[in-house]
C-alpha cells in the first residue's frame, strides 16, 4: 500500500492538535516555538487543502472548533495511535540512542536575531541532541573555512555574484544594501546617490583586517568611498546597534538587523542581493540530522519576520 496525496503535513496536524488543545493562536506558538502568523497561515492553508472551516474566529474571541473540526480531532486521534503503533517499530538500540553533538556554522545576524531564541525549546524538545555554534561574517572563503573546520551544517549569506561553492544550496535570496537610520537620509530622496552615501558615517569591520577589505572594495565597485569611519567592529550586532542609534551606517543584508529595528532603519541605497545558503555535511543516515536542518529553515525562511526577496523552494515555506 502507497500513500500519498494526503492534504495535509505533520506539521499542520501538530498545529491543529496544540489549537484544538490551548484555544489560543498565542499559547499555541509559543508551545511550538513559532509566531502566532505562523500559526494561523498553516491552519488556513489546512482548511484550505481540506476544504473545511475547522475554527470559528471572532474578533476578540478564542477560537472554537466547528463541528467539521471536532470530527476531525476525533480522527486525528485515531491518526496519532496508528502512528504510534508504527513508531513501535524503530530499534530500541544503536547510535540514534546516543547523544549527538553537531557543529554549526551561522551568520552573525541569523544567530542572534532569529536562531538563539528558539535554542531553549529545541534543547528542551530534543535532549539527544547537542549543538555547537560559530558565527561567522560573510566571506567569499565560506568553501575552505567549511572543509578545514568540520562543520556538520552552515547557514549563511553568500553575496550574489560570488562562486556558489558546489557544497552549498542556495535557499532564498534576500535584500542586500547600505543600511541606516531614516534620520540620516532626511531632506534627501531615496535611494541616496553614491556621492551622498560616501558623506555618511560609517561603522566597518575590524580595521586592516580581510572582512574590511573585502568591504571596502565592495564599496568601491559601487562607486562608494566612505570619507568618515566612525568605529570598527567584528561583531554584526554591535553594528547593528549603531544603524538602530543613528551613529552610523553599514554595507548589510537585511537579515542582519533585528525585526523591530525596521521601523526605522532603512536601506539608504541598495547594492547587490545576498544568496541565504546551506551546507549539510554528507553523514550516515540520522533522522537528527533532518530535525536539524529543519530548525534552521523554521527560525529562518519559514518565520514570517525574516526578510526573504525569493525563496528558491516555495515548499520550503510552509513545510
Amino acid at each position: 500500500m502507497i500513500i500519498s496525496g494526503l492534504p495535509f503535513t505533520l506539521r499542520q496536524l501538530e498545529i491543529f492538535a496544540h489549537l484544538a488543545e490551548t484555544s489560543s493562536f498565542r499559547t499555541s506558538a509559543e508551545q511550538l516555538g513559532i509566531s502566532q502568523a505562523s500559526v494561523s497561515n498553516q491552519l488556513k492553508v489546512l482548511e484550505e487543502q481540506l476544504g473545511l472551516t475547522l475554527f470559528e474566529r471572532k474578533s476578540g474571541r478564542k477560537p472554537v472548533l466547528t463541528p467539521e473540526g471536532r470530527a476531525f480531532e476525533t480522527d486525528l486521534e485515531d491518526f496519532a495511535h496508528a502512528a504510534q503503533v508504527l513508531a513501535a517499530h524503530k530499534s530500541s538500540g544503536g547510535d540514534i540512542e546516543r547523544p549527538i553533538t553537531l557543529r554549526l556554522l551561522v551568520g552573525q545576524g541569523m544567530f542572534d536575531f532569529y536562531i538563539r531564541q528558539k535554542l531553549d525549546r529545541f534543547f528542551s524538545s530534543y535532549p539527544q541532541i547537542e549543538l555547537d555554534f560559530e558565527t561567522h561574517p560573510p566571506t567569499p572563503d565560506i568553501a575552505r573555512i567549511l572543509r578545514k573546520g568540520g562543520f556538520d551544517f552552515a547557514l549563511i549569506n553568500l553575496r550574489d555574484g560570488y562562486e556558489e561553492p558546489a557544497e552549498l544550496k542556495s535557499l532564498a535570496l534576500v535584500d542586500g544594501g547600505i543600511y541606516g537610520h531614516r534620520d540620516l537620509a532626511k531632506g534627501k530622496t531615496l535611494p541616496l546617490t553614491a556621492e551622498e552615501v560616501s558623506e555618511l558615517p560609517f561603522v566597518l569591520p575590524p580595521a586592516g583586517s580581510k572582512h574590511e577589505r573585502d568591504s571596502r572594495s565592495w564599496l568601491a565597485s559601487s562607486g562608494i568611498r566612505p570619507r568618515k569611519i566612525v568605529g570598527h567592529s567584528q561583531y554584526y550586532d554591535v553594528m547593528s546597534a549603531m544603524l538602530e542609534r543613528g551613529v552610523a551606517v553599514a554595507p548589510f543584508s537585511n537579515t542582519m538587523l533585528r525585526p523591530e529595528a525596521r521601523k526605522y532603519v532603512v536601506e539608504l541605497m541598495p547594492l547587490v542581493m545576498w544568496r541565504m545558503m546551506l551546507f549539510r555535511r554528507p553523514a550516515a543516515a540520522d533522522p537528527r540530522r533532518d530535525i536539524v536542518e529543519q530548525f534552521l529553515i523554521d527560525c529562518t525562511i519559514r518565520n514570517p519576520d525574516f526578510p526573504v526577496v525569493t525563496i528558491y523552494d516555495e515548499a520550503l515555506r510552509d513545510g
